[in-house]
């Protein structure tokens, strides 16, 4: 099925951005976000080759991307990067659903405080699972979906964050 959501992944040429991006490029435009245009490129072209039909458009700012998109995604690796990140985008996250991709083993800090009008959701992503967070029921049903695609069984745990 193909959405008409935009997701921004910011910090697509981590790992786990990439693979979201593989996984649902065929059902969402995606906007690919990185420091390097080149990696983003090879990422691009590695989706198109299993998404023929793919709405892919990069970017290296994620103010911008975040701008346009109607979901983002951070899947940055580490969580200074992430901080950055989120400090970056605060301005024009009003009202949207912003989705933190932690690993599961990692002890890092949710970015909540920082984008405190956006409707946050929290996935500690794990090999099979992935503990999803929130309390905008619209934005854990659209979480849900894209964990779900990416081939992980989707907790869910209501929040009052």
């Amino acid at each position: 099925m193909q959405y008409s959501n935009t997701i921004a992944i910011l910090g697509a040429n981590s790992e786990i951005g990439e693979l979201i991006a593989n996984k649902i490029a065929g059902n969402y435009p995606l906007l690919l976000v990185d420091q390097s245009e080149e990696k983003l490129y090879q990422l691009k072209q590695l989706v198109t080759e299993h998404h023929p039909k793919a709405q892919i458009e990069l970017a290296v700012c994620s103010k911008d991307a975040s701008w346009e998109a109607d979901t983002i995604i951070i899947a940055a690796n580490e969580a200074a990067e992430q901080a950055s990140i989120a400090s970056k985008i605060v301005e024009v996250t009003t009202c949207k659903t912003v989705i933190q991709i932690k690993k599961a083993h990692l002890d890092s800090a949710t970015l909540h405080p920082m984008l405190p009008y956006s409707k946050f959701i929290a996935v500690d992503w794990a090999n099979t699972t992935a503990i999803v967070e929130g309390k905008d029921e619209n934005s854990l049903s659209i979480t849900g979906e894209i964990v779900h695609m990416c081939g992980l069984k989707p907790l869910f745990k209501k929040s009052l964050i």
